[in-house]
């Protein structure tokens, strides 16, 4: 039997501090049948002179993209790179992954989530599916600061159903494996911010959503995080989200965003019923306080966690 083949996709920027001990984790996996893609986003550091040297020592496993253009976006880099990969490899990988530049993968990542794609897929053929996982918190040094990422932020992987994915994503980007059935889908357009969150959305959509409940990955938070975890269910966040910062009304507004992109591109190929829940959602941003936690309620746009919840409901 011929193993699966995977790309992965690494997006490069001002990372020289962890690049070479995350591609170090990547190298050493137990599973072998992989490709990784690196495209380095402008960065003013030497983290592209990193990746070339380690590119030398594995010149069959890795590859960078020549792109001297920056993006400015994590996200939009990642997109880069799937782009780039459909486009000149399209047909010969199977499943796709994403990594940060800065985390550091267990060693059996790739073969766990690999194990429940193929589950999966026996399980529900022909159709597009995602398997994400759990993830460690460390610190920078790769201490532990929480062992697991979905308790740490108060989120819930059973959800699912796209009317609860459209207020707020419990996908992460750099644990995600898809197949290529949902690859199609995920290029048909790429102007959104946050990457995970999108393909989270394609796949409940048009397909299903798998969860590996272990941790495989360690998710560093340092001072240079593009996007850290949090945990929310403390006093501080709280008092931070609600009082301090414009968090909450920042993060609706994203998402509002967001589902009208995804309208304007999906709503020749979806239901009724998902075309009426996402015009329910963009909806709530005309409307006054009393109609728009009644719209949340009805259709049941609610966060994950009750602190979120507090939030969303007072601050929307």
């Amino acid at each position: 039997m011929i193993s699966p083949k995977i790309a992965i996709g690494m997006a490069v920027y001002n990372g020289c501090d962890y690049i070479e001990q995350q591609v170090k984790s990547i190298i050493e996996q137990t599973y072998s049948n992989w490709i990784l893609f690196i495209r380095d986003d402008g960065s003013s550091d030497n983290s592209l002179e990193i990746c070339k040297k380690i590119q030398v020592r594995y010149p069959q496993k890795i590859k960078i993209i020549k792109d001297s253009t920056s993006t400015k976006s994590a996200g939009k880099n990642f997109f880069k790179i799937l782009h780039f990969i459909n486009d000149n490899f399209k047909g010969n990988f199977d499943y796709f992954m994403l990594s940060d530049q800065d985390d550091y993968w267990h060693a059996n990542k790739i073969e766990k989530t690999l194990q429940k794609m193929l589950k999966a897929e026996q399980e529900s053929p022909k159709i597009p599916i995602l398997v994400h996982t759990d993830l460690a918190v460390v610190n920078a040094k790769l201490e532990q600061i929480g062992s697991s990422f979905m308790k740490y932020r108060a989120l819930n992987p059973k959800f699912t159903s796209l009317n609860r994915l459209l207020i707020q994503n419990n996908v992460t980007g750099c644990t995600m494996m898809w197949n290529n059935l949902l690859m199609g889908k995920i290029l048909e357009n790429n102007t959104v911010t946050m990457h995970d969150w999108w393909i989270a959305l394609i796949a409940s959509c048009f397909g299903k959503i798998e969860y590996v409940n272990e941790a495989t990955i360690d998710y560093r938070q340092h001072g240079d995080n593009v996007v850290g975890a949090t945990k929310v269910n403390t006093v501080s966040f709280v008092f931070y989200r609600l009082f301090v910062n414009n968090n909450i009304k920042d993060t609706f507004n994203i998402a509002i965003k967001q589902a009208c992109v995804f309208l304007s591109v999906f709503e020749p190929v979806l239901t009724e019923k998902q075309i009426i829940t996402l015009k329910q959602f963009i909806s709530i941003k005309g409307k006054g306080k009393i109609r728009k936690v009644r719209i949340v309620i009805l259709n049941h746009f609610i966060k994950q966690g009750l602190m979120q919840q507090i939030g969303e409901l007072v601050f929307i």
